[in-house]
């Protein structure tokens, strides 16, 4: 018999479908990577850093201050306003933590 070991996480929907790999992906990722792009966002609006880069395997954010960059396998895909890739993730990391996905 199998132990039925389960997560109940919240899920990022997006209406374009150029970027449903990328949601795919951050839903797959680890808290502290959701942690880490948050942080990646914040010191290149910041000023910290002109460009950080962000993903897991297939997606790639190449992240500005006003503008990111997303790629699939080098390849581009589209310009993302970086402050709602940032409010996005922001808000992700709030849900997983009410769902105790996270830390």
């Amino acid at each position: 018999m199998i132990n039925l070991n389960f997560k109940i996480k919240p899920i990022i929907t997006i209406e374009n479908s150029d970027l449903w790999i990328f949601t795919g992906e951050i839903h797959q990722m680890p808290f502290s990577i959701i942690e880490d792009g948050i942080l990646s966002c914040e010191r290149v609006m910041s000023g910290k850093y002109l460009e950080m880069s962000w993903g897991l395997e297939v997606s790639e954010l190449l992240i500005h201050k006003e503008t990111s960059t997303l790629e699939y396998h080098g390849k581009f895909v589209a310009e993302i306003p970086t402050i709602e890739i940032y409010e996005m993730l922001k808000k992700y990391k709030k849900a997983l933590e009410s769902f105790d996905c996270g830390a």
